[in-house]
């Protein structure tokens, strides 16, 4: 019935705030009027009407209401539930429910009561006082109704009988309110027996018999104190004992005897008082083992008294434990955590920090939760993102240490951005040369997985072919497109792809594919290696070859180009290297039509251990580990010769032709005959002389000597002296190389990936990029 009735008060209470407006008003609560000691009671504030959000408050006799063992509140939306456990006399009183919204507020108060018989709060004992000293002899007596307290005397006579007497007439004694028995300047007479009586008309009374005597035993006036210290601040306990000296006092903490000489935290400091004996206890640096009950024991002639002391030590809570992540989406995940030891202070809020895990570091992200929540939503996440989460609890305190990381990784979405920088060179006779970038990171929405190279004829109404690309790491892409129409006109598209979809495409490129196809790359092995020097080897079938471009790199450096020319053994020996360093290296070939594609690239280690790098940039051709005919000395001394005697002739030659020609200048002004005044810009007049008539008396200079001069490279050559030096190149061979591995041939079907990265790409074309973007706290 009782059950019922709480559900059917629910109900109506729910219909009315549903319906209410405006100021909440409260509905009439009272406690059982039948109640005993140990039932449990409940009571339950509900509003009849009023606009949600409600505020609910507990006050017992005007004050607020906390939760402790045996009282437990609970807040609902719309109602609110008290319930003691086990009443008892402490919890009589006055019990207030206020409810507030944004309109106002409303209260409302009723009583509880129980029947308690009388009961010993404090009970009155023995004492021994010295005379002209005040006494106070308790007898504290609770119970409902307040029982009254009563005194009687009974003295002892010299035949140890007593008798009562009446207390009246002794102007000295005074019973206080809460029915202790005060005896100002005790006398002699006033030693005896005294009993104290409690009653309230319900049960059995309490009583009890005391002797004063004129003994001071020792004794401390106040028995419980409460310390509350916070964390790592200094602490100091006192005890305070009364009573006849000489007097002891030892102390216990949580009943283990704390020593005076080997004590490593705590410091005892005893003093002789003028009423007995002080003792303090002084700790530096409190910590959370601390915490207990610190007993001191206080003794004399005529008897002995404890005090105990309960230190709290407040400091921030613990981390929070068991933090986990129960559900993760694509832009949000679900976050739970169990409630931390509160540090002796109770928990008010609760901070969710989160940040990037990848990339470079992140900006720490923050959310604070109410106490009352051990779970939260994290929103506004990048999908398919790594980050790390963990949980900080708080209270008045201050913030306590944070829980452990907890890595998560959100759910992908397909890329929300097309590649970047797309760029599309003809290759030959049906390829291209596509090279893009990846979008900006924010916007793979995962891990990319690759890309799909798009192609059709511009004239095409079809849709788009596409070719697979696997994803490189970040760095720029480039793909081979092969088996095009030549001289046709294609559109090129690249869109980015993740597990969860593929994104949107980049602009589209047109462009057209040559008449003819560049050289195969050449094939490049390694024939010998040395400390400074390696020897490399190839073959090339194509007979268009003006020269040939070697890149080299020492490992995690930089691309450095060297032209070498055309020649018939295909043999060349790089000097001037680092000892026990690798070296990668690969070959490219050049012609009138263009370059070829790279050929594999092949690693060496040079021998010996690694050292400083001997700077000596003469690389030499070599055949057979010697030099070429043209480069040895019996060719290089006649050769130099012949170029030193051309050049002398030349500046002889340079002389008269100049000697020659200021004669002749010097005859035609001499042997005018007809002479046109002529004014250019209407400034100085030129002479025209007939020259016709003139020429019987001038013999014309001598042609200047021939001499066989080497004709001109082609633009796309260079001539043999710099295929001894390192070169930075041009645009079409600038900037570091990829380190590119050694591997298969370029492939051209459905699915592959650039040759670049399958050992026969087109690396040399451009410096190849990587994207640095953010890093995971």
């Amino acid at each position: 019935m009782e059950i019922t009735s709480f559900f059917t008060l629910c109900l109506l209470s729910l219909a009315s705030l549903v319906c209410g407006t405006g100021a909440p008003k409260l509905q009439p609560f009272t406690f059982p009027k039948t109640l005993h000691e140990g039932q449990t009671v409940k009571a339950i504030c509900t509003p009849t009407e009023g606009e949600r959000p409600l505020q609910f408050q507990w006050l017992k006799d005007g004050h607020p209401l906390m939760k402790r063992p045996l009282v437990d509140i609970k807040t609902f939306e719309d109602y609110s539930l008290l319930k003691v456990s086990s009443v008892g006399e402490k919890d009589i009183g006055n019990y207030t429910c206020i409810v507030r919204n944004h309109h106002g507020s409303d209260q409302f108060t009723t009583s509880l009561t129980i029947p308690v018989g009388p009961k010993w709060i404090r009970e009155p004992t023995s004492v021994s006082v010295s005379v002209g000293n005040s006494v106070t002899l308790d007898c504290i007596v609770g119970g409902y109704p307040k029982p009254i307290v009563r005194w009687t005397f009974h003295p002892t006579t010299d035949s140890g009988t007593a008798e009562v007497k009446s207390m009246t007439f002794k102007e000295h004694f005074q019973v206080a309110i809460n029915g202790s028995l005060i005896i100002t300047s005790v006398q002699q007479e006033d030693t005896g027996n005294y009993k104290c009586t409690g009653s309230n008309g319900i049960g059995n009374d309490v009583t009890k018999m005391i002797t004063l005597s004129l003994y001071v035993p020792a004794r401390f006036e106040e028995k419980f104190d409460v310390k509350r210290i916070h964390r790592g601040d200094s602490a100091k306990l006192e005890c305070d004992a009364r009573g006849d000296n000489p007097m002891t006092i030892t102390w216990n903490k949580d009943n283990i005897r704390l020593s005076r000489v080997d004590t490593s935290r705590y410091q005892i400091f005893d003093r002789t008082t003028e009423g007995g004996m002080l003792s303090e206890i002084q700790v530096h640096g409190v910590d959370r083992s601390d915490n207990g009950l610190f007993t001191c024991l206080a003794k004399n002639t005529y008897g002995e008294d404890q005090r105990t002391i309960k230190m709290i030590v407040l400091e921030p809570p613990s981390a929070p434990s068991d933090v986990r992540v129960d559900q993760a989406w694509s832009r949000s995940i679900s976050v739970t955590w169990t409630v931390p030891y509160s540090g002796n202070s109770p928990v008010n809020k609760y901070l969710i920090q989160y940040w990037r895990n990848q990339g470079a570091p992140h900006r720490l992200e923050e959310v604070t939760v109410s106490s009352a929540q051990t779970s939260t939503i994290l929103r506004e996440l990048q999908p398919g993102t790594s980050y790390v989460v963990r949980v900080i609890a708080e209270n008045n305190v201050g913030k306590g240490t944070p829980s452990e990381n907890r890595r998560f990784l959100t759910k992908e979405e397909e890329p929300s951005a097309p590649p970047t920088d797309v760029q599309v060179e003809a290759r030959g006779a049906g390829t291209f040369h596509i090279k893009w970038k990846a979008p900006s990171k924010d916007h793979w929405n995962g891990q990319l997985k690759g890309y799909y190279v798009g192609y059709k004829e511009k004239a095409s109404t079809d849709s788009y072919s596409y070719k697979l690309v696997p994803f490189s790491e970040g760095l720029a892409e480039e793909y081979l497109l092969r088996h095009l129409l030549k001289n046709t006109e294609y559109g090129i598209v690249v869109r980015a792809f993740n597990d969860a979809g593929t994104g949107p495409e980049s602009q589209e490129i047109l462009k057209r594919t040559k008449d003819s196809d560049p050289p195969p790359p050449p094939s490049l092995w390694v024939s010998a290696q040395s400390e400074t020097t390696i020897t490399i080897n190839w073959e090339q079938s194509s007979d268009i070859i003006s020269h040939y471009i070697l890149f080299y790199k020492e490992d995690s450096g930089t691309w450095t180009e060297v032209t070498i020319p055309q020649t018939e053994k295909k043999v060349y020996t790089l000097q001037g290297l680092r000892a026990g360093s690798v070296y990668h290296l690969y070959l490219q070939a050049a012609s009138q039509i263009g370059n070829s594609n790279p050929s594999e690239t092949v690693s060496v280690k040079t021998d010996g251990a690694k050292g400083p790098m001997k700077w000596n940039f003469h690389a030499v051709i070599t055949g057979e580990e010697e030099l070429p005919v043209y480069l040895r000395l019996p060719v290089l001394a006649p050769l130099a010769a012949s170029v030193a005697i051309i050049v002398f002739a030349l500046v002889l030659s340079c002389v008269y032709v100049k000697k020659e020609q200021r004669r002749y200048n010097r005859a035609m002004e001499a042997v005018t005959e007809k002479i046109y005044p002529y004014s250019m810009n209407g400034t100085l007049p030129h002479r025209y002389v007939d020259l016709e008539k003139t020429r019987p008396l001038l013999q014309p200079p001598p042609p200047p000597p021939m001499f066989p001069l080497p004709p001109p490279p082609p633009p796309d050559d260079y001539p043999a002296s710099s295929s001894t030096l390192p070169v930075n190149g041009n645009n079409n061979n600038s900037g570091d190389r990829r380190r590119l591995k050694k591997g298969r041939e370029p492939k051209s079907n459905e699915g592959s990936i650039d040759s670049r990265r399958q050992g026969g790409g087109n690396m040399i074309q451009e410096r190849a990029e990587v994207h640095h973007y953010d890093e995971a706290a």
